[in-house]
């Protein structure tokens, strides 16, 4: 009897775990509603460079979830598996980034600094990249870490704006707070 109780009970825990692997491809992308410009230092000093980034809001892992009531969901909660592997459900297709004052007598208000921005990370493939936004398709870069090294020549006091399209056609933009060249 307790050999038969056994078996059960290893077959239907077996059988739920493979439920918990077969449940963690459910997660595979995730997305986001909002994003935000984090500006490491808005006091820009004189032999410095202005950093910020982008961090994502309301981010969620995409599924399609079955409801089942077995012990597999309970191991799923403390066994875990690596949401989001997949990367975003809609890739970043677009990304502008302006002043609203006049930088300098090439980048006027409101026109577009991708050319002066440079980006240093992790791309899509996990390989290092340096360089300027528009050296590369924005899907395929992290966009966590950005710096301004130009000096503005026209106006001192700036709020960066960070629009982003993504391939569902949603887009996305954030205004930073004030920052102060000196």
């Amino acid at each position: 009897m307790k050999k038969k109780f056994l078996i059960v009970f290893l077959t239907l825990n077996l059988i739920s775990l493979v439920s918990c692997w077969e449940h963690c491809k459910d997660y595979k992308f995730y997305d986001y509603s909002g994003i935000n410009i984090v500006v490491q230092n808005p006091n820009v000093i004189e032999n410095d460079s202005l950093s910020f980034g982008l961090r994502y809001l309301n981010g969620e892992y995409l599924s399609k979830l079955k409801t089942t009531l077995n012990f597999g969901s309970s191991l799923y909660a403390q066994v875990d598996c690596d949401k989001g592997y997949g990367g975003d459900k809609y890739p970043v297709i677009r990304i502008s980034i302006k002043s609203d004052s006049n930088f300098n007598s090439d980048y006027l208000a409101n026109s577009e600094l991708n050319e002066i921005v440079s980006i240093r990370g992790n791309n899509s493939t996990g390989e290092y990249v340096l360089g300027k936004v528009n050296d590369f398709v924005p899907s395929q870069v992290n966009l966590g870490y950005m710096w301004i090294s130009d000096k503005p020549t026209l106006d001192k006091n700036h709020k960066i704006t960070v629009e982003i399209e993504k391939s569902n056609g949603e887009i996305l933009s954030a205004t930073s707070e004030q920052i102060v060249w000196e």
